[in-house]
């Protein structure tokens, strides 16, 4: 039968999962404030705002495709062993 492994794609889909989850942190964390905007007029702060909100719903939309995959991949199956 043709196809990825299971296995193969379990390790894809999870490492998928633990990247975006690290790229959700990592843009939370980033410095974003008003004050950074306001020397490129009044409606700066608003499209940065509302782009940042995009990216932040971007980020998500692959979180949760990665994460409803690989429950569907793992469910009811045992831990992956360790890559060697």
């Amino acid at each position: 039968m043709n196809g990825s492994g299971e296995n193969s794609l379990r390790r894809q889909y999870n490492k998928l999962f633990c990247a975006v989850s690290e790229a959700q942190m990592k843009f939370r964390y980033l410095e974003f404030h008003q004050r950074d905007y306001y020397p490129l007029g009044d409606e700066a702060w608003d499209k940065a705002f509302k782009e940042r909100e995009e990216v932040k719903e971007a980020i998500n939309t692959v979180y949760q495709y990665a994460k409803q995959h690989m429950h569907f991949l793992d469910y009811g199956k045992e831990p992956l062993p360790d890559e060697d």
